[in-house]
Parts: structure tokens; sequence; C-alpha cells
């Protein structure tokens, strides 16, 4: 199975909707999926990630909508 990796770009688009979905601050997403409450403000600046803080953003998302789902069950 082949997977494609997301461009930074890809992947502060996929924030930016994850944040809106979920009213969180950017700064505050930062800081609670890889610590660092400038990591959006970055992005948006054109900084890039390495692959493992894409991994654990993607991560975090993930629990993150399972602990609302969770919440809401």
């Amino acid at each position: 199975m082949e997977h494609k990796l997301p461009t930074d770009a890809e992947m502060l688009q996929r924030i930016e909707t994850f944040c809106a979905e979920h009213s969180l601050p950017p700064t505050t997403f930062g800081r609670l999926a890889v610590g660092d409450g400038n990591l959006v403000t970055g992005l948006r600046r054109d900084r890039s990630m390495t692959l493992r803080t894409g991994q654990r953003i993607i991560d975090f998302m993930a629990s993150y909508r399972a602990g609302v789902a969770e919440k809401a069950a």
C-alpha cells in the first residue's frame, strides 16, 4: 500500500480546518500537539516540519477526535 506524504501546505490546511472544527486556537493546537505554541505561525511563514513532527500532529488529531467522540457518546 502506497501512502502519499502531505506537503507542509497540506498539513497547514488540515491543521487550520481541525482548529476551526474544534474551536481550538492555533497556539493551543501547537502546544497540545507538539509542545510548540508557534507551530502554526511557523508553518504559515513557510517553516518546514520534520516527518516525526508531522506524524505527531496526525496522531494528535486522531486521538483528539476520538476523545471528542467518546465524550459525545
